[in-house]
């Protein structure tokens, strides 16, 4: 069933899966709170709706999640669906990431969802919501370039596991996504390669908001990616030869990084 009706927020809205929720989500009556730090990326959303509100944040800074909280409870007071999306990355080699770079990234991918959860739960104490939380398959598969970003993904990925553990599953949904053919690797380095599986942005959000309405707690996007796991678990022969492949392009894409 579509969803329809509802209240529904979205960070990272202005490009990449989060344009793409706001799209797919537009109409059937859902009012949508759209966020990112790109103002203009967020202008250029669909305009039919005067049901879109978009709201520009940097949410790579401590608290600016507050931002967020405050204006539901000025506008709507109650939210159904809170769609923590927004993330970027560094492609590279692991020491050339600095630890400025690094800290944005831990806030935006990990702490802001957190500080979510923890906001989000006694809010809708009395209002039944789901927080969806964008992932990525590097929470289970490294690919070699992408170690800090890894690294922040597979800490939500371990965050979310031990809040279940303790019982609480009903809320929170996990989306883990493998490279999603969208301007994340713009923002990631000039020209990088893109991970194997590739997939486009509108069959991803396909599967998002299929597996939400399904009431899924976990949803992989790609079938290519779940069976890759499947196979590496009776040859694990098959990710070494998948890491002698993307440290290829890792390497290929620094020496030309020094032509140009």
């Amino acid at each position: 069933m579509p969803i329809s009706n509802k209240n529904i927020v979205i960070t990272g809205a202005a490009s990449g899966i989060g344009k793409e929720l706001v799209h797919q989500l537009a109409g059937n009556g859902n009012k949508i709170l759209a966020i990112d730090i790109n103002q203009e990326g967020l202008e250029i959303l669909p305009k039919t709706s005067s049901q879109i509100h978009t709201l520009t944040l940097d949410l790579t800074k401590p608290g600016s999640i507050l931002d967020i909280f405050d204006w539901i409870q000025l506008n709507w007071k109650t939210v159904d669906y809170f769609f923590a999306n927004a993330g970027f990355a560094k492609f590279g080699l692991w020491e050339d990431t600095d630890l400025e770079t690094f800290s944005r990234m831990l806030q935006i991918n990990v702490l802001s969802p957190i500080e979510t959860a923890k906001i989000l739960k006694p809010m809708q104490a009395h209002h039944p919501c789901k927080l969806v939380v964008t992932a990525s398959a590097m929470s289970y598969w490294p690919v070699p370039g992408y170690a800090a970003y890894a690294a922040t993904k597979a800490a939500i990925h371990q965050f979310v596991e031990t809040i279940k553990s303790e019982g609480e599953e009903d809320w929170i949904t996990m989306v883990y996504p493998a490279a999603t053919d969208t301007d994340f690797f713009k923002s990631a380095g000039k020209e990088i390669p893109k991970a194997f599986p590739v997939q486009s942005v509108q069959t991803v959000v396909r599967h998002i908001l299929r597996g939400v309405s399904k009431g899924k707690k976990k949803i992989y996007p790609s079938r290519l990616f779940q069976a890759t796991m499947l196979i590496n678990r009776i040859l694990p022969v098959f990710k070494l030869l998948y890491f002698l492949l993307e440290r290829k392009k890792l390497k290929n894409w620094m020496e030309s990084k020094k032509v140009s």
